[in-house]
């Protein structure tokens, strides 16, 4: 099946959007705004979709007009990925979102509020391009919240130097989340750091850690190997030892990386390292290590993601992490199919068969769109975003947004599951886990016995 996704590649906006070309060659595309005509004193009325009675609405903050919300979509260039050989090719943010966004302005839209998406494309590998593209979020187009956003701690750019809000998959952890302040970090998926203790705790309790000698590999770009320094705690409370290392893991060139991998593989044969856990979160670890001549056991804090530049996948049979649901167990989803799914292909009928048909981790690498996790992810998000600010309310500001959290409730996401948020203390949703293995021969992800739900 293919591996799970991070991010979308960007295109051009529906048929009513004003394509708008930047001198740094990113295309951004504005939807027209709604014009219901206004009153006779100049102001304008509109009905909000959770009263029966017209409600006059403010102009209440950056990107909120009386009609409207600007509402931003960051999506990195897959082209680019492809190049540098990470085989992770997903369907068009463009056509997801817009068919979402679609439906939810032709049902009324956020509170009577039509959203205008603005895409903006960057190269996921290129934090200059990533600035670039908070710069055209902040100044161009002034947006109330960004989608998807960017890579990791450059969606800080967004929270903590300008106070836009951000919603994305994942990337986020509890330092990144104090940094952005009082401007909303929502996550779909569970913090970096929290799954890395929900990952050591799973596995102790499925009997995968006993007699084990357990390394951890960590990155300098998380917080300076913060997760693995986690991890390494939560284990020692476990009554596990570990050899902890944190390395560049991929930012520099690749030579520099194997060479750095091949000092790593002799440390963990040293110490007789048998189970490895790789927080690295992608790249060709397990097959620098196996040129090395070290090849253990793997476990991922996500699966999908760290395997998605692996030459040969083989080499991962049985590699565990704790997860989501997977890509070929949502197109059997009846809710899923009818409410996101359906969403899109009536939107594009000439895409259904590619739409429908879920590649294999070869047949993306050759540049075969994956359309099922950029259609869910946009599907969850699209509804949060009605939801919460259906909360919110008239007075739609970063603060009426982020308290209204604390009315949401438990929600079912799409691809995921339960999921809860806080406003103060808990803006990654995820709550319920499957421990998944790989099998290399079918190239898909299998779930391992009932989800887990965790109260966090």
């Amino acid at each position: 099946m293919a591996l799970l996704a991070l991010t979308l590649l960007a295109g051009a906006c529906g048929d009513d959007g004003d394509d708008v070309v930047t001198d740094e060659g990113s295309t951004t595309t504005t939807a027209a705004p709604v014009d219901d005509g206004g009153g006779d004193d100049g102001t304008t009325t509109t009905t909000a979709a959770t009263s029966e009675d017209p409600v006059e609405l403010p102009a209440s903050f950056r990107g909120v007009t009386s009609t409207s919300i600007k509402v931003g979509v960051a999506v990195p260039d897959f082209d680019a990925l492809q190049a540098a050989g990470i085989s992770n090719y997903q369907g068009d943010a463009d056509i997801v979102f817009q068919a979402f966004i679609d439906e939810i302005n032709a049902d009324g839209g956020v509170f009577g509020r039509q959203i205008e998406p603005v895409y903006v494309s960057f190269d996921f590998l290129a934090p200059e391009s990533q600035d670039v593209a908070c710069a055209e979020f902040v100044d161009d187009h002034e947006v109330f919240i960004v989608l998807y956003g960017l890579l990791t701690a450059n969606n800080l750019c967004l929270t903590e130097l300008n106070d836009t809000m951000v919603m994305t998959r994942s990337f986020q952890t509890s330092e990144l989340k104090e940094r952005s302040g009082d401007t909303l970090w929502l996550q779909l998926n569970a913090s970096d750091d929290e799954r890395v203790r929900i990952l050591g705790s799973v596995l102790h309790e499925a009997g995968r850690l006993e007699g084990r000698t357990i390394g951890i590999l960590a990155s300098t770009s998380q917080g300076d190997g913060l997760e693995g320094r986690v991890l390494q705690d939560v284990l020692a409370d476990l009554g596990y030892e570990s050899t902890l290392l944190i390395g560049d893991a991929g930012q520099g060139d690749p030579t520099a990386t194997a060479n750095e991998r091949a000092l790593f593989a002799e440390t963990y044969q040293t110490a007789g390292v048998d189970y490895l856990f790789d927080l690295t979160g992608g790249g060709n670890t397990a097959g620098d290590f196996a040129d090395a001549g070290f090849t253990p056991e793997f476990a991922y804090k996500a699966i999908g993601p760290a395997m998605d530049g692996a030459a040969d996948r083989s080499i991962l049979e049985g590699a565990v992490g704790v997860g989501e649901i997977t890509e070929s167990a949502m197109l059997i989803d009846e809710d899923f199919v009818e409410n996101c799914i359906d969403v899109v292909i009536d939107a594009n009928p000439d895409l259904a068969e590619e739409i429908l048909y879920l590649p294999t981790g070869d047949e993306q690498a050759a540049g075969q769109r994956s359309w099922v996790n950029p259609i869910m992810i946009a599907c969850d998000q699209t509804r949060l975003l009605k939801m919460i600010g259906e909360i919110a309310g008239a007075d739609l500001t970063n603060d009426s947004f982020r308290a209204a959290l604390d009315e949401l409730g438990p929600v079912d996401l799409y691809g995921y599951g339960q999921a809860s948020f806080r406003s103060d203390d808990k803006w990654d949703g995820l709550d319920e886990f499957f421990l998944q293995v790989y099998d290399a021969e079918t190239d898909a992800i299998v779930v391992v016995g009932d989800p887990i739900v965790v109260d966090r």
